[in-house]
C-alpha cells in the first residue's frame, strides 16, 4: 500500500468507518451466496453458478455496520444533461487501486496486489484470476494491455497522453509479465502514481472490454471500416464512438449512453444517459466483490437515476420522496429536503474544497491587450481588493469565512498568505492598485479605457444557477470600479469546450485543492490544460512544448512547474510535503485566482431504512464521494 501524507488527517476525522478491505482465501463453492433473483436465473439455466462467476480471490468488504440484506432500488436524482459524475461517483469507480474509506491511503481493488519498484518507476499489478466482465467474459491482463495499445497509444483517439500517465514529460509503456501480471512503468520515478490511479480518472485503464471493442477496429477487422459506412457511419472510428463513446477520458457523458458496454461495475445500466427516465440499473451477476460471509454484493437490487432539469430540480425530487441516498445536487438544500420528509435523515460530508466560488482570468487570453492586462498582477490585485466578500458572505453562504484560492486551515499544506493577501474590501485601494496598472482613462460612461482606446470590456463565464447568482454580485463590485464585465450561464458543454479551445475571458468555477492541493494543484500552478483555466496555453506547454497550442510560461511559473514534475517523481512523504510549499510560495507571488469564501461541511440525505452509509466522508472528485465508502455494502430493510 502506498501512504499519501496529504490524507493523513483524514485517518482521525474518519476513524469511526470501520470499512475494510481484505483478500479472501479460494473457497468452496458451498461457501458463497447470492442475491435471490440471481439465485433465480441459476436454476432456469440463464445464468452459471455463483462459483463459476466470481474470481478464485474475491474481494471481500466488510460492511460498515452490519452484515445487510439483497433486494431494494437506491433513489437518486440526475441532472439530464452533463451529470455523468454522478454515475461514477456512485456506481462508475473501479479501478487497479481505491482510496481507503478514511482517504488515508490506496489499497488493491480490481487488482489483487499491487507492488512498486524501490526507485518508483515500475509498478506491477497482479490481477485476480477467474474475474470476469458483466456479460460474463473473462477480464485480465489482455485487456488491460489492449486499452494501452490501441486506445491510448491510438493517433486516431487522443493527441496527449493524459498528464497523469506521465513523467517528466514522457508518457507510460504498459507490459504484459503473464497471464495475471501487468506492469506500468515511467522513464523517471513518480511516486504519485498511486495515487493518480486511485482518482476517478484511474478507471481508464481496466474501462475497455478488448473482446466487445475488438471487432470495430481495422487491426483486428479488416472489414470494420466497411462494416462501419454499411451502417451509415463515415467510417470505423466514428462507429467506434457511437457505440463505446468517446475514448480517452471518462469527462464525457458518451461513455454511458450504450448499456451494451460490458462493465466491472456493480450495476449495470440498462438505458441510456440521458433520455431514459428513470435511468435504471441493475445488478451485475459477475460482479467480484463479497461480504465476510461470502455473499456475492451488492445487496441492493437496482439503482434508478430520475432525470431533472437542474440541481435546484434535484433538490425538488428529494423533497417529492425520489431521493433515499445522496449527496451531489441536494446538499445545498439538505435542510429543506429533511425538514420535508421524516424518514431521511443526514450524513455529513467533510468539506474538501477550498472555495465556494474561485475567479480566474485567462493569462493567455487571445485578445493580446487583454492578455497583458490580465497578466498584470496590479490588475488582479484590484480585482480582489474590490470584492465585499463580507456582504456577498451574508447573501450566499452564511456563516464562512473569507478566503483566496488556498489549500484548507485543516490541511497540512496551509498557507497563511496565500490564503488571506488582497482579502479586505477596498474600492479606494482597488482604484491604487488600476492606476498601477496604467488603467486610468474613462468613457462617458465611467468605464475604463484599455491602451488601446477600447473599453476595458470582457466576459466572466460560469455554470449553473446558484454560482451565476454569486457572481453576478461579484462583478458589479468590478463594475463599480469601472471594469464592464458581464457574467454569463453556459450550459456545461459549452463552457468546457469553450475552455479547451481557449475561447475564454475569465472563468468561475468551485474550489479544488483545499485537503488534496496535492493531488488536485490546478488553482495552484498551471498543471493542466482540462483544469487549469487561467493559463491554459502554459498547461498545454508543460504537457507538450511543440502543441500548436502551447504558450511558454514566464521562468516563475516554469520552475514551478519543473517543482510539480519533482513532487511526482518522490515517494518520500516530506520531500514531497516541501516540494507543494514551495509551489504555494511562488503561487503567492503570482497569484493567479482569487476567492471569495472557505465553504463549510455539508450534509448529505439518507433514508432511515437505507444502511451502512458512514455517518461522515470526505466530499471531493479527487476521493470520487461516495465511492470509497464501498456503495455495493450499502442496503435498504
Amino acid at each position: 500500500m502506498v501512504r499519501h501524507y496529504t490524507y493523513i488527517l483524514f485517518g482521525i476525522l474518519f476513524g469511526v468507518l470501520a470499512v475494510m478491505l481484505i483478500d479472501l482465501p479460494k473457497s468452496d463453492a458451498a461457501d458463497f451466496g447470492e442475491a435471490p433473483m440471481l439465485e433465480t436465473q441459476v436454476k432456469d439455466g440463464t445464468l452459471p453458478p455463483v462459483d463459476q462467476r466470481l474470481p478464485t480471490t474475491p474481494m471481500i468488504v466488510t460492511p460498515n455496520d452490519k452484515a445487510g440484506v439483497y433486494g431494494g432500488t437506491w433513489k437518486m436524482a440526475q441532472r439530464d444533461q452533463r451529470d455523468h459524475a454522478l454515475l461514477i461517483r456512485n456506481i462508475g469507480y473501479e479501478p487497479l487501486l481505491r482510496w481507503t474509506p478514511q482517504w488515508t491511503t490506496t489499497v488493491p481493488n480490481v487488482a489483487l496486489s499491487f507492488q512498486p519498484s524501490s526507485d518508483a518507476t515500475e509498478f506491477f499489478f497482479r490481477l485476480r484470476p477467474g474475474m470476469r466482465w458483466s456479460d460474463g467474459a473473462p477480464f485480465g491482463v489482455d485487456d488491460i494491455i489492449f486499452w494501452y495499445e490501441d486506445i491510448l497509444n491510438n493517433p486516431a483517439f487522443a493527441e496527449n497522453v493524459p498528464e497523469w500517465l506521465n513523467s517528466d514529460g514522457n508518457p507510460v509503456t504498459v507490459d504484459k509479465i503473464d497471464e495475471s501480471t501487468v506492469a506500468f512503468r515511467f522513464s523517471t520515478p513518480y511516486g504519485l502514481f498511486p495515487t493518480a490511479l486511485a482518482r476517478p480518472e484511474g478507471v481508464e485503464p481496466v474501462s475497455y472490454p478488448a473482446h466487445f471493442l475488438k471487432p470495430l477496429l481495422p487491426k483486428y477487422n479488416a472489414n470494420a471500416d466497411e462494416e462501419a459506412r454499411a451502417q451509415g457511419f463515415a467510417g470505423w472510428k466514428e462507429r467506434f464512438v457511437a457505440v463505446f463513446g468517446v475514448p480517452g477520458t471518462i469527462d464525457d457523458p458518451s461513455r454511458w449512453q450504450n448499456p451494451d458496454v460490458p462493465t466491472l461495475n456493480a450495476w449495470v445500466l440498462t438505458g441510456i444517459y440521458g433520455e431514459d427516465d428513470p435511468l435504471i440499473a441493475k445488478r451485475n451477476p459477475y460482479y467480484w466483490k463479497i461480504d465476510p460471509t461470502g455473499r456475492q454484493l451488492p445487496y441492493i437490487d437496482q439503482v434508478s437515476f430520475t432525470l431533472v432539469s437542474s440541481k435546484s430540480a434535484a433538490g425538488d425530487a428529494a423533497i417529492a420522496g425520489q431521493v433515499n441516498m445522496q449527496e451531489r445536487h441536494v446538499s445545498t438544500r439538505a435542510d429543506e429536503v429533511l425538514a420535508a420528509n421524516d424518514d431521511l435523515q443526514p450524513f455529513t460530508l467533510i468539506e474538501s474544497d477550498m472555495n465556494a466560488l474561485t475567479l480566474s482570468l485567462n493569462l493567455n487570453d487571445k485578445d493580446t491587450v487583454l492578455r497583458k492586462i490580465f497578466q498584470n498582477k496590479n490588475f488582479r490585485i484590484a480585482l480582489s481588493h474590490a470584492i465585499d466578500r463580507e456582504a456577498i458572505i451574508g447573501r450566499f453562504t452564511p456563516g464562512a469565512l473569507p478566503h483566496q484560492a488556498a489549500p484548507r486551515p485543516e490541511s497540512p499544506l496551509y498557507h497563511t498568505v496565500l490564503a488571506r493577501q488582497f482579502i479586505n474590501h477596498d474600492p479606494e485601494l482597488a482604484t491604487d492598485y488600476l492606476a498601477k496598472a496604467n488603467l486610468t482613462q474613462k468613457d462617458d460612461e465611467g468605464f475604463l479605457l484599455r491602451p488601446d482606446g477600447k473599453r476595458l470590456s470582457f466576459t466572466i463565464d460560469t455554470e449553473g444557477s446558484d454560482r451565476f447568482d454569486m457572481l453576478n454580485a461579484v462583478i458589479q463590485y468590478w463594475r463599480d470600479i469601472g471594469i464592464d464585465v458581464t457574467a454569463r450561464n453556459l450550459a456545461r458543454d459549452v463552457f468546457v469546450a469553450n475552455r479547451q479551445n481557449n475561447n475564454h475571458h475569465a472563468s468561475a468555477w468551485g474550489g479544488d485543492g483545499g485537503l488534496d492541493a496535492m493531488v488536485i494543484p490546478i488553482n495552484y500552478l498551471p498543471v493542466s490544460a482540462e483544469s487549469s483555466w487561467f493559463a491554459t496555453g502554459w498547461s498545454n506547454w508543460h504537457a507538450n512544448p511543440e502543441s500548436p497550442n502551447a504558450i511558454t510560461p514566464p521562468e516563475a511559473v516554469q520552475k514551478q512547474l519543473a517543482l510539480y514534475d519533482q513532487l511526482k517523481a518522490t515517494a518520500n512523504a516530506e520531500k514531497q510535503a516541501q516540494l507543494m510549499r514551495d509551489i504555494l510560495d511562488i503561487s503567492v507571488d503570482q497569484f493567479y485566482v482569487m476567492g471569495i469564501a472557505l465553504p463549510l461541511n455539508r450534509k448529505g440525505v439518507v433514508a432511515k431504512n437505507f444502511h451502512n452509509v458512514p455517518k461522515i466522508m470526505p466530499a471531493a472528485w479527487s476521493y470520487a464521494t461516495p465511492a470509497p465508502t464501498n456503495p455495493s455494502q450499502y442496503y435498504i430493510d
